[in-house]
């Protein structure tokens, strides 16, 4: 196992967890020096890896897995998705939200049809501020995007959102996030995100209500609710940081079965899409709506 960190301090301390048997500055260095070494690298948004580094990791058989979203443009995740594509190896898009147990169960109870249709979804992200979030803009509510767009399977055809920076932010810094996802038939997600939460732990709650019944997915001490017919249900868990490890889980065995991976680069790129609809949204004050293969404001 490898590790690469421009951060010499936190690449030491991760290896020493992982028993890491290299440790270089960067993926880059990495192709370079031990490219025979390893098979799959997982990358990190804020590890600074340029567009030309992820097309060279598939250029030499990389597999890949990113954390979601990178600094790039749609045109930059197609270059991606076509590089990985035309060299055969697998390119997963890091949503760990989607591998949250309680949002499994939500995820498995919905597709089982005992809530019916999806009708409305509703999502919380409360983070305390963080000096090191290099996703302080529209991106940073890509999670939830990922969320709405996996659980309705389908994209949104109407977007609006609104932002708030607390006084002294810099600029660009959105401290709260609203957003609004109109989906086909009528069905509608509503999004927070903010930065402002006081202090302690992140909070994170999703509720998806069908059309013959309700699944709670809450982070508030380890309690998930589902409802339905008869009586509520709670399911306790302790999940700690369980979901990540499941990606990863995920991630290694498309490789080793040679199957596309649970969430793809094309996934990935719908939610960037998305995404940036609702920062077009927040820049012009207006709702977005889905044309054809495209977003445009209203």
């Amino acid at each position: 196992m490898e590790v690469a960190d421009a951060d010499s301090d936190r690449a030491n301390q991760c290896a020493e967890q992982l028993g890491a048997s290299v440790i270089t500055d960067g993926l880059a260095s990495l192709l370079k020096d031990h490219c025979d070494a390893f098979d799959a690298a997982i990358i990190q948004a804020a590890s600074g890896t340029s567009l030309q580094t992820f097309i060279s990791a598939a250029e030499a058989g990389k597999h890949l897995l990113i954390e979601w979203p990178p600094d790039f443009t749609l045109h930059d995740t197609d270059a991606i998705i076509e590089a990985c594509r035309s060299h055969d190896v697998r390119l997963m898009t890091g949503q760990a939200s989607r591998f949250v147990p309680a949002v499994q169960t939500v995820k498995s109870t919905l597709e089982s049809g005992v809530l019916g249709s999806p009708g409305l979804l509703r999502i919380h992200r409360w983070q305390p501020p963080r000096s090191d979030d290099t996703q302080s803009g529209p991106r940073r509510s890509i999670q939830e995007v990922d969320l709405a767009v996996w659980l309705f399977e389908r994209l949104p055809t109407e977007v609006y959102a609104v932002a708030r920076s607390r006084a002294g932010a810099p600029p660009g810094n959105s401290t709260f996030l609203q957003l609004h996802l109109g989906f086909p038939d009528g069905g509608m997600a509503l999004i927070d995100n903010t930065t402002m939460q006081p202090g302690g732990e992140p909070y994170f709650s999703l509720s998806m209500i069908g059309s013959t019944g309700a699944a709670y997915a809450d982070e508030h001490h380890d309690m998930q609710l589902l409802y339905g017919t008869g009586r509520p249900k709670a399911l306790k868990t302790g999940q700690g940081d369980e979901h990540v490890l499941a990606e990863c889980r995920e991630f290694v065995s498309s490789i080793q079965e040679q199957r596309e991976p649970a969430i793809t680069g094309a996934d990935g790129r719908l939610a960037l899409e998305v995404a940036d609809a609702v920062a077009a949204s927040i820049e012009n004050g207006r709702a977005v709506h889905r044309k054809g293969k495209r977003y445009e404001l209203a």
